[in-house]
């Protein structure tokens, strides 16, 4: 991605006026590091989340199915009409009946006898039963 390819993606999101988690990944522009305008921050630090890395985009968007990865030759127009797509269209309802599927599983793993709070007590357990070195 160039430089100006990586601002006319972030005035899309702006112009959309929705919230957004954007992956950046540091080698993300060629032959630069990867900086927004300040303009862009302003405009955005109420609804922007921002996450750094390839892992954190893979499982988005192909095992998670709430992300979307989009291919970097794009002009802002057309990323605000697929925000808009994301946020009243199909592909949105999809992804937000998954985002509701993790946040129960979420809840589940979490609750009074969740399987996370499971791990921590057998980890306890193990811990304890540990011989103590001299």
């Amino acid at each position: 991605m160039t430089t100006q390819q990586l601002v006319e993606f972030a005035w899309g999101l702006a112009n959309s006026r929705k919230p957004f988690l954007w992956t950046i990944r540091p080698d993300l522009v060629k032959g630069d590091t990867t900086i927004l305008p300040s303009e862009f921050a302003q405009e955005t630090k109420q609804r922007v989340w921002s996450a750094n890395g390839y892992i954190e985009c893979w499982f988005s968007c192909t095992q998670w199915g709430v992300g979307l990865e989009i291919d970097s030759n794009v002009k802002r127009g057309e990323v605000e009409k697929l925000v808009g797509e994301l946020m009243s269209g199909e592909k949105g309802k999809e992804m937000r009946k998954y985002a509701m599927e993790w946040k129960r599983k979420a809840e589940e793993a979490t609750g009074p006898r969740g399987s996370s709070l499971l791990n921590w007590e057998k980890l306890v357990k193990d811990v304890r039963l540990q011989p103590s070195k001299p």
